[in-house]
């Protein structure tokens, strides 16, 4: 079985496995947004539970000449600072790994982590993540990733 097909088999268990699953003791599910830095696009996080969730990025471009696409999805821990009591909202250590695809084939490793701040009476959170990238297929390389975003929640 070549690379791709587990990278792609991995990719679609997990999806499957968040859609199946259920947040419990969690008041937002699932929440979709922006993000800016490297990639732009379109920001969504599901869920799982209380300390974990998995979040991604799509982003793509169509044109004549320099069409793109390109996504990640991430599984995240989180660590939540309970001890700061701030009336605004709550305050988030998220730290992960994950996997991405590029148009023409390039397949990578993600570690990504960051910070959030969920808004108490609000469905927002923000976040800034930055994640060591290695693309691993074709040539293997390596470089960073960040994000600085929000996502609003839709339950």
């Amino acid at each position: 079985m070549t690379f791709k097909r587990i990278l792609l088999s991995c990719l679609f268990a997990t999806v499957l496995l968040v859609v199946t699953q259920t947040a419990q003791a969690q008041d937002r599910n699932f929440g979709i947004g922006a993000a800016i830095g490297g990639p732009d696009g379109v920001s969504y996080k599901v869920w799982v539970n209380e300390n974990a969730a998995v979040a991604g990025l799509l982003t793509f471009s169509l044109s004549d000449f320099n069409s793109s696409f390109y996504t990640h999805l991430d599984y995240l821990g989180h660590r939540h600072f309970d001890d700061l009591d701030w009336e605004a909202g709550r305050l988030h250590f998220f730290y992960g790994g994950g996997v991405g695809y590029q148009w023409y084939d390039i397949f990578s490793l993600r570690v990504p982590a960051g910070f959030g701040f969920n808004f108490e009476d609000v469905p927002v959170d923000l976040f800034f993540e930055v994640a060591p990238t290695f693309n691993v297929s074709p040539d293997f390389s390596f470089q960073f990733n960040g994000n600085l975003g929000f996502r609003f929640y839709l339950n």
